[in-house]
């Protein structure tokens, strides 16, 4: 895979995953916000 070593490899690897999954919660929190500013 790519001519990585396997452990350089599963440590790149998830990392796209991670920033997904921090974005997402992030937006989630955004919104939920927003959300409440438009009721107010």
């Amino acid at each position: 895979m790519f001519n990585l070593p396997l452990e350089t490899f599963l440590w790149f690897v998830p990392w796209p995953f991670i920033w997904m999954g921090i974005a997402f919660i992030i937006y989630l929190k955004m919104k939920k916000d927003d959300e409440l500013e438009n009721e107010e």
